[in-house]
């Protein structure tokens, strides 16, 4: 049931920050391809909190093609015009998490990295099973707090810890222009 309400609120915050850029070229792509990706170990040039998958470095504003490129195909594949920069967004979903770019140039870079259920987890090793004062007791006080997030800021990034009540719902890298 929590999962559901979960997926229920990702996909309506999703829509409705895609509303926000007022669009009508939006393009949906939905792939449920089953081919197998080598996934290999990326490096991330960026500091702040890096989120880890199978040894692949996920940091926000860094160079998504490479990363993309290490993990399988996602599960769903969404594009819409960029509220950060002009150009195309583009939202990957997997199993467990979802990465949103936007476009820098001839590039995509990470907006944000989204942890959807807790078999993934904070480099530190904080998942959606986790307590707000388990969120504390690892990373220190927060740099904003409220009734319904704690936020960590480190080298120009945020990590974000929504609740529900005393339930971690979300846990979120985000870029400085998200």
């Amino acid at each position: 049931m929590k999962k559901k309400i979960l997926t229920v609120l990702l996909i309506s915050t999703i829509c409705l920050s895609l509303m926000a850029c007022g669009s009508s070229d939006t393009k949906v792509i939905v792939s449920n391809s089953t081919s197998d990706v080598a996934t290999t170990s990326t490096e991330s040039q960026t500091t702040g909190y890096v989120f880890n998958y199978d040894g692949i470095d996920i940091a926000v504003d860094a160079d998504a093609a490479p990363i993309i490129e290490a993990l399988s195909d996602p599960q769903e594949y969404f594009e819409s015009p960029s509220c950060a920069a002009d150009g195309t967004g583009k939202l990957y979903t997997y199993a467990d998490f979802e990465i949103q770019t936007y476009p820098d140039g001839d590039n995509d870079l990470i907006l944000y990295v989204l942890l959807r259920t807790d078999n993934v987890s904070t480099a530190e090793g904080i998942d959606l099973s986790n307590s707000r004062d388990d969120i504390i007791a690892t990373y220190g006080e927060a740099t904003t707090e409220s009734s319904s997030a704690l936020q960590y800021e480190k080298d120009g990034m945020t990590l974000q810890f929504l609740f529900d009540g005393d339930s971690l719902i979300s846990i979120e890298y985000d870029s400085s222009l998200n």
